[in-house]
């Protein structure tokens, strides 16, 4: 097996993560509220002709879920993640570093929601937005989505291995 050409392999990078970004806040914040509009308008136009129970079982959803994408949006990091081309890894304060494998799991173009499986077992969440270095976003982005650079079989030059001269 032979490892993929330099040119093939996406860049070192460092990125700086946003945290508590105010524009996922805000769109968190705008559906949790239009998700109690909802509820509102349900209650007041025909939630009545359904079971006292059914409206405080959507009433108690709509509050989990809210509590849910609170939580989610307080519970990402801040800090800086790197890419070296074999794993990546959050730099959180001076002292800490988590090494681990990063999973894309919302990709909008500008901003994406990357899951961080450190190798200690615990997982971090984190929002990368191109506002915070739009020189280096896609770089970010060639990174995110490619392999560690080691050996990878198929590779270009092993397809004219074994191939008699033309």
């Amino acid at each position: 097996m032979t490892a993929l050409p330099s040119r093939y392999r996406a860049p070192a990078v460092q990125y700086p993560t946003s945290g508590r970004s105010v524009w996922l806040g805000a769109a968190l914040a705008l559906g949790s509220t239009a998700g109690f509009a909802v509820l509102l308008a349900w209650c007041w136009l025909g939630a009545s002709a359904q079971p006292a129970w059914m409206v405080g079982a959507a009433f108690v959803l709509w509050l989990v879920a809210s509590g849910v994408a609170w939580r989610f949006w307080s519970g990402l990091s801040a800090g800086t993640l790197v890419w070296d081309g074999q794993v990546w890894t959050l730099q959180c304060a001076p002292q800490t570093m988590l090494r681990g494998a990063l999973t894309v799991d919302l990709d909008l173009q500008r901003r994406m929601a990357v899951r961080l499986a450190a190798t200690d077992g615990s997982t971090r969440w984190l929002w990368l937005e191109q506002n915070l270095e739009p020189l280096r976003w896609g770089d970010l982005r060639r990174a995110v989505y490619s392999r560690p650079g080691h050996s990878v079989a198929g590779a270009p030059e092993q397809a004219s291995e074994g191939a008699g001269p033309v």
